[in-house]
């Protein structure tokens, strides 16, 4: 069994492994580079890196496996003329996503038609909507396996002579795993995504001591090896959104749709302080709803959502009562809206995002968003924590699993241990 490491070993993001055999191959994720991380390529580009890759080593049995399903991991599917496999739960986020902007885009499309606009003009939302529609059909195509029920073991899928086992684990998207790989005798742990200060956190070092065993090579991300962040529990971000929430009457809350485990900090937070959870958009109304089917028992109700959905019809009701609503840039428009109406002494933003988003310049010339967002806003507080594994958890993590070798990917050019 050979190992490459396409891209990550001096970047975070746009992650690409490839394992093979005489026989046989895998890859673990096909991510798309993020702003300010790897060479900036356009699509075309990206497709020709892609099947230069997929061409190069071919093999009789060949897959792709993809640990989680954000961009810099899975964005580049689109261009995969191999078999793919995900989490079910990632599966269906990825289809929820890209069901909504269709959506988005069928609107758009009937507007331009009820206009009359220019050909030129009406052919943006066409392209968007055909796009779109491409990726939802690549998307059904792919093969899954279910997240394994607690205290049961995960069933291996197999490539050729490749046995590749996934297991769950916390990240700041649902549905994240690691991978065992398992080939020629040898055995290649590939981490992903992980930390341990998230409500599901706990359970990595038990799974760790009980599957990671006899590993040849550890494969581990190292986001934050160059970085001073500290990483708090997630317990502990709801404890300061709570306290700041007692002092205004409306807040913003700038969050990710996909992170099941800060919309639980959230909605903890609000409940705590008697606000209302209040949401504006629709792709986070269909994500709330899909993890409270999916995790509302095993969770014991954490992971239950039931917001407001905010129209103006509900204005006059939560300026009297206040609120807490978690938000996202695309609808900045709408924000100073309703910012125009609010007295700005009692209103509050909690960034809960990376606040290199907005204090990194690299990151702000490739998407000014975030940095507009926050200035619309006369009161700030960051209250945040990371996604990522913290320096401690990974020397943790290889003691833990204590491998022959150790290769960090994901991380910025320079970092070590």
């Amino acid at each position: 069994m050979e190992i490459k490491i396409h891209r990550g070993l001096d970047q975070i993001g746009g992650c690409i492994t490839e394992i093979w055999t005489d026989s046989s191959r895998v890859f673990i994720d096909f991510g798309q580079n993020l702003p300010g991380n790897g060479k900036t390529a356009t699509p075309k580009e990206d497709a020709l890196m892609v099947a230069d890759i997929i061409r190069n080593n071919e093999k009789e049995h060949q897959a792709v496996f993809y640990t989680h399903a954000h961009e810099d991991h899975v964005g580049l599917f689109r261009y995969i003329p191999l078999e793919q496999y995900i989490g079910e739960g990632s599966k269906e986020l990825l289809l929820i996503k890209y069901n909504t902007l269709l959506e988005r885009y069928e609107l758009e499309k009937s507007a331009s038609h009820q206009l009359q606009i220019s050909d030129r003009e009406a052919e943006q939302p066409e392209e968007s909507y055909r796009t779109t529609k491409t990726l939802i059909d690549k998307l059904e195509t792919f093969r899954t396996w279910k997240r394994t029920v607690p205290k049961e073991c995960p069933v291996p899928i197999t490539v050729g002579d490749i046995r590749v086992t996934p297991f769950f684990t916390c990240h700041s998207i649902y549905d994240a795993h690691m991978f065992l790989v398992e080939a020629d005798g040898k055995r290649i742990w590939h981490t992903g995504d992980y930390r341990q200060h998230g409500y599901m956190g706990k359970a990595l070092f038990p799974m760790l001591r009980r599957y990671a065993t006899n590993i040849d090579l550890l494969i581990t991300e190292g986001t934050m090896l160059k970085r001073k962040d500290k990483c708090i529990h997630e317990c502990e971000v709801s404890r300061k959104m709570e306290s700041v929430m007692q002092a205004f009457k409306y807040v913003f809350i700038l969050a990710s749709a996909t992170d099941i485990e800060r919309l639980a900090s959230i909605k903890m937070a609000a409940k705590n302080t008697q606000k209302p959870l209040c949401i504006l958009s629709l792709f986070m109304k269909r994500t709330m709803e899909f993890f409270t089917e999916r995790e509302v028992s095993l969770s014991r109700g954490l992971f239950s959502f039931a917001p407001l959905f905010y129209t103006d019809k509900l204005y006059g009701k939560l300026k009297r009562r206040g609120f807490a609503m978690v938000v996202g840039t695309s609808q900045a428009d709408r924000i100073k809206e309703l910012l125009d109406k609010l007295p700005q002494e009692e209103t509050l933003l909690i960034y809960s995002s990376w606040d290199g988003y907005y204090k990194n310049a690299e990151q702000v010339k490739a998407n000014s968003k975030y940095k507009e967002f926050r200035e619309m806003f006369h009161n700030v507080v960051d209250i945040h924590t990371s996604g990522h594994a913290d320096k401690a958890t990974i020397r943790k993590v290889i003691e833990t699993v204590r491998p022959k070798e150790v290769i960090c990917i994901h991380k910025e050019a320079g970092a070590t241990l």
